[in-house]
This record gives structure tokens, C-alpha cells and sequence, in this order.
């Protein structure tokens, strides 16, 4: 028998699932298990790898994104198959847990529990309502998100255990069950500050989408009026528009979409992170975590947000903005290059406090914990 079965709606090893892959990767130094995951066919799966991963499975089936053109609404024909999927093999290997990391899986999960008394882990990245759901004031749109929440929390309500990358998403839920653990989407420490070089000039990064919410807009005016500060652009085009602004502005330099390894060495040799989100259209971060201000603070790299605002004045690791302020944002840029001293002090502190609570480390002995208790161990 498998002790655990981790569900995701996604192929799991790549970019976008960098949370399901750690996770799986963790429990499986100390328990049997087994991730399902699904391979839509939109992006390129290494196969060599998966075959080489014993405890890896996809499903098999061409289907499109919640995000792409009518997405959701084709959805609803591709899903009650991989559900199907799903329960077939959770029914096949029978595990002790069955871990459902996103709202799209936890159906099957819930039967699965139901019929043969197993515990259920409910994993919530953000509120899918929130992040899924259309921000418009429109009566609509609010009864639709007032229903997707609904059907989040009875699902939270329900399971065993209900784990969120933050204190603010355990509190955003009315109803939820007795045990939630927030455990956030720190990185492992993958880098060697030792080996950096000294680096010239004075660099931006942005990391992310190229899209409209993200602040991109604001940079671009600012950067062409910065000629001594050149920014580092990173991600998938989303917005043709916005990215052929960026060609116009000589002091921005778009890398393409990056593998991990590639990004992690732009982040290390950078001199601040830039990390905007518009609440008004992506208003799960008002209760999450950016993975951005985590890694910046495992790169030992200053950060100017919006978002964070507790962790930035917890760990004094870089300066919080107003969203769509172009005074203030364009006064921290400014501030943190004509301070090279004080750019030193936010990267040392925000490595400092990596190293000693926000790792993958410390998250992942609150993962073991849960499961010795679910196990019995």
C-alpha cells in the first residue's frame, strides 16, 4: 500500500508547478508515494525524466488552460475525465493520504475519502475564486466568485487538514477544518553567494508574465527617463503590445522565458527585484506570497514590492510601494542606486532571515509533521 498520493492538475515537474514538484520530492525521502499529475500537451514534457521518476504518473489527454480563450468553459468537458483518472487509480493503489494540491483535483479526492475512510490534505496555493475568477464589478462575476468560494471552503471544511502558503489564506476561510498548517512556497537554498561576482552597473530585474497588472507599464515610462539603470526582463509574453514596448526602451533587456537554473543566475546578478501586482485585478495576493520576495531573499537581493508588506518590515529586506504611485516607485529605484551601502544592508537581511526561518528546510519539517499525525508515526 502507498502511504500517499499527491494530485495535481498539471504535468507537476515543470516551471509552474515548482510548488507540487517540491513537495513530492520532500515526502518522498520518508514515505511511499505516488504524484498524479496532467499532461495537457501545451508545454514540453521531458519524458526521460518522468521515466526515470518512479513515483510519477500523468495523464494523457490534449486540453486547454483555465487561462486561454474560452478555457473554463471547455474545461468542464476535459475534467470529469481526469477525475475518472484520478479515482481509478487512487482506488488502485489505495492510499493512507491522498494530498489534492489545487481545487481542480479535490473532487475525486473527497469521494476517494469518503468511501474508504482515508485522510485528505486540501493544499490551497491561492483562493481560486480570487485568482480564476473575473474582478469586474459585475453581478455576475460576484455571484460566480461568491459560489466558487463556497464550494473552496466546504471542501477545506472537509478535509483533514487544509495547508496554505499563509497565515492571511488560513484566515480568509470561514469555515475550515480543526488542523491547518501555513507552509510557505520557500525555495531550497540552491545558490552560492561566495561565488558572485562583483556586478557592474546598476541592474532591475523582473521576473513573471510579460502583462498588463504587473507593473511592467510603470517601469517602462520610468526606465526611459533612467538612463544609467538598465532593467532585466524575464517570462512568457502574454501581452504582444506590452512586449514590443519593451523593445522600444534601450535600457530594458528581455531574456526570453528562462529554465530555473538560467533564472536563478539573472537573480543572483542583479541588483534589486522588482515585484508589482495590481490587487485591484490579482487580488489573491493580497492574502498570499509572491515566490519573487522569497527568492530574492535566498539570492541576498534587495526588493521593492507592494505586496509582503509584513515580511518586508519583518526582515527589512527592501522597500514597499503603492501600486500605480510613479513618485514612489520611481524614488525607491532611485534611492537604492544611489545607495549602494543601503542595497548591501536589505540583500544581507533578507539572506539572513532566508537562512534562518524562510527555507524550504523549516517548511518542509511542518510537511513531515503533518504527515506523522495524519500516519500516526
Amino acid at each position: 500500500m502507498i502511504d500517499v498520493i499527491l494530485v495535481k492538475s498539471d504535468p507537476i515537474i515543470k516551471q509552474s508547478s515548482i510548488r507540487a514538484e517540491q513537495i513530492t520530492k520532500s515526502i518522498v525521502k520518508k514515505y511511499s508515494v505516488l504524484s498524479l499529475g496532467w499532461n495537457r500537451g501545451s508545454t514540453p514534457v521531458d519524458y526521460d525524466s518522468i521515466n526515470r521518476l518512479q513515483f510519477l504518473k500523468l495523464f494523457e489527454l490534449k486540453a486547454p488552460y483555465a487561462f486561454e480563450r474560452f478555457g473554463k468553459i471547455r474545461l468542464l468537458i476535459y475534467f470529469p475525465i481526469f477525475w475518472i483518472w484520478i479515482f481509478v487509480n487512487l482506488c488502485k493503489y489505495r492510499p493512507s493520504v491522498v494530498h489534492a494540491c489545487d481545487l481542480a483535483t479535490i473532487t475525486p479526492c473527497y469521494l476517494y475519502k469518503l468511501l474508504f475512510r482515508k485522510k485528505l490534505i486540501f493544499d490551497v496555493l491561492d483562493r481560486y475564486g480570487m485568482t480564476y475568477v473575473s474582478n469586474k464589478k459585475n453581478s455576475v462575476f460576484n455571484v460566480m466568485q461568491s459560489l466558487v468560494n463556497k464550494v473552496e471552503e466546504f471542501y477545506a471544511n472537509k478535509s483533514d487538514t487544509l495547508i496554505t502558503v499563509s497565515d492571511d489564506i488560513i484566515r480568509s476561510f470561514r469555515k475550515k477544518p480543526k488542523n491547518c498548517v501555513a507552509i510557505m512556497n520557500c525555495p531550497n537554498d540552491s545558490i552560492s553567494l561566495k561565488e558572485r561576482a562583483e556586478i557592474g552597473g546598476y541592474k532591475l530585474l523582473y521576473t513573471g508574465a510579460i502583462r498588463q497588472g504587473r507593473g511592467l507599464d510603470i517601469l517602462i515610462g520610468l526606465l526611459s527617463d533612467l538612463k544609467d539603470t538598465e532593467l532585466v526582463v524575464t517570462g512568457k509574453v502574454k501581452d504582444s503590445k506590452l512586449k514590443n514596448e519593451i523593445d522600444k526602451i534601450a535600457n530594458i533587456k528581455y531574456h526570453g522565458f528562462l529554465d530555473r537554473n538560467k533564472l536563478l543566475e539573472l537573480e543572483t546578478n542583479c541588483h534589486v527585484m522588482v515585484a508589482l501586482y495590481d490587487l485591484r485585478l490579482q487580488r489573491q495576493y493580497e492574502y498570499g506570497m509572491a515566490n519573487k520576495v522569497l527568492e530574492a531573499m535566498m539570492c541576498g537581493v534587495a526588493i521593492i514590492t507592494n505586496i509582503s508588506r509584513d515580511l518586508i518590515k519583518e526582515t527589512k529586506c527592501g522597500i514597499v510601494v503603492d501600486y500605480g504611485n510613479i513618485s514612489d516607485i520611481k524614488h525607491a529605484i532611485i534611492k537604492l542606486r544611489d545607495n549602494p551601502q543601503l542595497r548591501k544592508l536589505y540583500a544581507t537581511n533578507g539572506r539572513r532571515a532566508f537562512i534562518e526561518k524562510y527555507n524550504w528546510g523549516k517548511m518542509e519539517e511542518k510537511l513531515y509533521n503533518t504527515y506523522d499525525r495524519l500516519l500516526n508515526k
